[in-house]
């Protein structure tokens, strides 16, 4: 398969979503994708496409090498999943009164992924459980992440269906929600915090403000398996294909910021344990 026509079929898939939003299956599908993105987010928006496009049920990919490493084979017949990979060149920069050789990329090639359902060998080991689905462990930690960032935190009784507020610098949370409840509510708040707050603010609408916001808790709440609210649809705002893809790939930055936040924070319990 060649670049463009990977890229092609990725353009397609955004269309469809950002065209399609009148209808049930629209929404379904969205959340399709969020929660596959909880499960790859550290891949680029686009290769996380790729691999919903080619494998929609998958949990783990590698290259065929890289699988070896892991005492497992990829079987006979399976066909690989197409991703983007950098190509890289040495160029020379000038640093001061030196002159250094620095690697930049130049462009991108096809390299082919298989996912764990398409290998036999070795199980992998498991991943370290650090959430609860009652959001009792999670909590603590997005609570300590509020400090960090430097955003005071209240909890206060609210009445009807609001929840939690985002003032920038500040968030409000709702005293009588569950642990479940408050730790979902502050992550939609920090999503607010981080990316609305700037200059551009204004540029996006509150309802794709809202929709961004949910989507981000969506898919960090999926991926430490603790329930949470069903994201609207992503393109419920009138919005054009290219403006869709943005928004994606703020939702793919924010949510994939948070999760390595608080994996970082969990690891260092265990240290400190």
């Amino acid at each position: 398969m060649k670049t463009g026509e990977l890229m092609d079929q990725i353009e397609s898939r955004i269309k469809e979503l950002a065209t399609r939003t009148e209808e049930a299956k629209a929404s379904e599908e969205v959340m399709q994708y969020l929660r596959f993105l909880s499960r790859f987010h550290r891949y680029s928006l686009h290769n996380t496409m790729a691999i919903w496009i080619h494998c929609p049920l998958a949990t783990h990919v590698a290259g065929y090498k890289a699988w070896q490493k892991l005492g497992r084979q990829v079987l006979r017949g399976q066909t690989g999943i197409p991703i983007f990979a950098p190509c890289t060149q040495a160029v020379s920069e000038i640093e001061g009164e030196g002159e250094k050789k620095v690697r930049k990329v130049i462009g991108y090639k096809i390299v082919y992924v298989f996912d764990v359902s398409q290998t036999e060998g070795k199980p992998l080991p498991k991943a370290p459980i650090v959430a609860q689905g009652d959001g009792s462990a999670l909590l603590p930690v997005l609570e300590g992440i509020a400090f960090d960032l430097g955003i005071g935190l209240e909890y206060r009784a609210m009445s009807g269906s609001h929840h939690g507020t985002s003032y920038g610098g500040s968030i409000d949370v709702d005293s009588g929600l569950d642990d479940a409840g408050k730790a979902s509510v502050i992550i939609h708040e920090l999503a607010h915090e981080l990316l609305h707050k700037g200059p551009d603010r204004m540029l996006l609408s509150s309802r794709q403000r809202e929709t961004e916001a949910e989507s981000i808790a969506y898919v960090v709440c999926t991926h430490f398996g603790l329930d949470s609210a069903a994201p609207n649809y992503l393109a419920l705002w009138a919005a054009k294909p290219e403006q869709i893809l943005e928004a994606f790939q703020r939702i793919k930055d924010v949510a994939a910021s948070l999760i390595d936040m608080i994996e970082a924070k969990f690891n260092a319990e265990e240290v400190c344990a």
